[in-house]
C-alpha cells in the first residue's frame, strides 16, 4: 500500500529506537512518567469513568446496496484504518460512548487526556500507547480549570476535525448535555481555521461554552473531563445520526448567510498537494467541464466559500481526501462521485454519503506511486460521468 512503512523500516529507525529507551527508562519509574508527562499504559474511558452518560451497544445499518458491500469487502478492507471482522453483513457492531472523569490532567503534546489514579492516557485501545500517544516532555502546568472540559484532538486534517471533533461533540450537546450548564472546550493550538471558527460558533449556539487554548508545552488539570467516542469496527465509519452532520452544517451556513439550495456541479481540485495527485487531472476537467463543471479547490482562506460551494452543488467529483469532509455541507440528494487510486481505496465517504443520503458512486484509476500519484483511465471517466448524468435526468 502507498505510504506505508514496511517492518523493518518501522523498527529501524532513530524514532523507535528513542521511544524504546525512554519507555525502558522514563516508563517504568513513576517520579519520571510524572515529570516528563510520559504515559505509555493506555485505559478504556469506561474504566477510569466518574459518570456514565451513555455507553450503548446496537447493531448499526450500513446502508450499503450489494454492489456498495462487495466493494467494502473485497476492495477498501485493506486498507480503511482499524477494520475489524465485518465480512459484509448489512449492519457492523456498534458502540456509542460518554462518560466523564473526575480529576484528569488535558496534555497538551498529545492532546490526551490523562487519569492520575491509574497513572495511564484514556483511549479506545487499552494496552501499550505507541509512540503517537507517549511522548516524553516537560510541560508547564496551566491554572486548574473547573467543571466539565472536553478536549479537542490535536489534528491538522479537516475530516478527522469535522468528523471526529466536531459531529460527535454536537450530539453530545443536543442529545446529553443540560441546557446551559458550563463546558469548557479545550484546544491545542489550532493548525485548522475551520476549529477556530467552529469553537466560536459553538459559543454562540449553546449557551455556556466557552474555549480555552492549551499550548503543547502545557498541561491543565481539570474537574471533570468529557470523553466521548464512536466505534463500529472500522475507523473510516465513525457516525450513526445525520441529525448531528445536518445541525453543524446549518450552524455554518447561518453563520456564512449560506441558503440551501443550488444547483452547482463541482469538480473539487487537490491543486498542489503532494499526496495522491491526479496526474491528468486538467484533462479530466475539459471532460467535466463540457458538462458544467466548475473546478475547485479548498483552502486555508476560503472556509465560506468552501460551506458555499458544497451547499449549493448538485454533483461533486473529487479524489479521494480530507477536503471531502466537506460533502457534511451538502443537500441529501447531492450526487457525489469519488475517484481512488487503484491501491488506496477506502469506504470513508461511501459511509458518510449514506447516513446522511447523499447518492455517492467511486471510480477506480492506476495504481499510486509512492506518494499515490495516479491517473484515470479519460474514455472510462467520460462513459461514468455521463451514466451519471442520465440519471439525474431520468
Amino acid at each position: 500500500m502507498a505510504r506505508v512503512k514496511s517492518g523493518f523500516r518501522k523498527r529501524f529507525n532513530i524514532r523507535y529506537w528513542r521511544w524504546q529507551a525512554t519507555h525502558a527508562t522514563i516508563g517504568k519509574i513513576g517520579v519520571l512518567r510524572r515529570r516528563f508527562s510520559f504515559y505509555p499504559r493506555a485505559v478504556h474511558p469506561t474504566r477510569v469513568a466518574t459518570r456514565v452518560l451513555e455507553d450503548r451497544s446496537f447493531d448499526l445499518p450500513t446502508l450499503f446496496t450489494p454492489e456498495e458491500t462487495a466493494f467494502v469487502r473485497d476492495k477498501c478492507w485493506p486498507y480503511d484504518t482499524l477494520a475489524g471482522d465485518w465480512a459484509g453483513e448489512p449492519s457492523a457492531k456498534a458502540r456509542q460512548i460518554a462518560v466523564t472523569i473526575r480529576d484528569a490532567e488535558m496534555l497538551g503534546h498529545v492532546g490526551l487526556i490523562m487519569a492520575p489514579q491509574h497513572q495511564a492516557v484514556v483511549m479506545s485501545q487499552e494496552g501499550t500507547a505507541n509512540w503517537n500517544f507517549a511522548k516524553a516532555k516537560t510541560l508547564r502546568q496551566d491554572l486548574p480549570v473547573a467543571g466539565r472540559c472536553h478536549f479537542l484532538a490535536r489534528t491538522d486534517n479537516y475530516y478527522h476535525a469535522l468528523f471526529h471533533d466536531l459531529v460527535p461533540l454536537v450530539d453530545y450537546l443536543e442529545r446529553l448535555h443540560p441546557r446551559g450548564m458550563p463546558l469548557t472546550l479545550v484546544c491545542t493550538p489550532a493548525r485548522l481555521a475551520i476549529l477556530r471558527q467552529a469553537c466560536a460558533l459553538l459559543e454562540k449556539a449553546y449557551p455556556g461554552l466557552r474555549t480555552i487554548e492549551l499550548a503543547e508545552d502545557a498541561k491543565v488539570p481539570v474537574g471533570e473531563a468529557l470523553w466521548l467516542s464512536f466505534e463500529a469496527g472500522n475507523a473510516e465509519w465513525n457516525f450513526a445520526d445525520a441529525a448531528p452532520v445536518h445541525r453543524l452544517a446549518e450552524i455554518f451556513r447561518e453563520h456564512y448567510g449560506v441558503p440551501r439550495g443550488g444547483s452547482r456541479r463541482l469538480f473539487f481540485s487537490r491543486g498542489g498537494s503532494k499526496i495522491r495527485r491526479l496526474l491528468n487531472e486538467d484533462a479530466l476537467f475539459e471532460i467535466a467541464k463540457a458538462h458544467g463543471f466548475e473546478r475547485f479547490e479548498a483552502r486555508a482562506d476560503n472556509q465560506a466559500e468552501q460551506v458555499r460551494s458544497f451547499s449549493e452543488a448538485d454533483i461533486v467529483i473529487g479524489v479521494h481526501g480530507a477536503g471531502l469532509g466537506n460533502l457534511a455541507f451538502c443537500r441529501p440528494g447531492t450526487k457525489m462521485l469519488e475517484i481512488f487510486p487503484e491501491n488506496f481505496t477506502k469506504s470513508t465517504y461511501l459511509w458518510v454519503s449514506r447516513h446522511i443520503g447523499l447518492d455517492y458512486h467511486w471510480i477506480v484509476g492506476g495504481r499510486g506511486d509512492y506518494d499515490q500519484a495516479f491517473s484515470l483511465d479519460e474514455t472510462a471517466f467520460r462513459q461514468k460521468l455521463e451514466a451519471l448524468l442520465r440519471q439525474e435526468l431520468t
